[in-house]
């Protein structure tokens, strides 16, 4: 499993919370996080494109890719163990979150699924990690590990 985001790897709280999360995940399954350069184009649509290209690289030649979007479908974490246990069985699962600007509409139309972390426009740091802990969870759930109980 793997998840690419656009951008630098947080740093600071957010970095280390996303290493703590990062390495929890590894502990229970094969996992990467991956970056692509944040493009430095002065227009949203041409950052996108460019970003789009460099994460579109990155899917899977066989499996699941999985865009982060406000506009996706929601998943209620009850859902998640699931929903992963369904991807994986597919091939290679990989998540794609987007930067400042978001996703390209290139990437939402070649992705398997497109998921809602909910109405709110999240900083890209942020989803990054809300997706990370979902993750985990669903794991630790799928294991009846306590955490994925709460």
């Amino acid at each position: 499993m793997r998840v690419v985001t656009v951008g630098r790897p947080p740093r600071g709280a957010w970095g280390e919370l996303v290493h703590d999360y990062a390495g929890r995940i590894a502990r229970r399954t094969p996992f990467r996080l991956e970056s692509v350069p944040q493009d430095g184009s002065r227009r949203p649509g041409d950052r996108k494109r460019r970003e789009a290209r460099d994460l579109l690289a990155r899917r899977p030649a066989a499996g699941v890719l999985v865009a982060l979007d406000r506009g996706g479908r929601s998943l209620p974490t009850e859902n998640w163990p699931g929903a992963l246990g369904h991807w994986r069985g597919r091939g290679e699962l990989v998540f794609v979150v987007g930067g400042p600007d978001g996703l390209d509409e290139s990437v939402l139309e070649a992705a398997d699924e497109v998921l809602s972390l909910g109405p709110l426009v999240l900083p890209h740091d942020l989803a990054l990690l809300v997706l990370l802990e979902q993750l985990y969870r669903a794991l630790a759930a799928a294991e009846n590990h306590p955490y994925g109980r709460h």
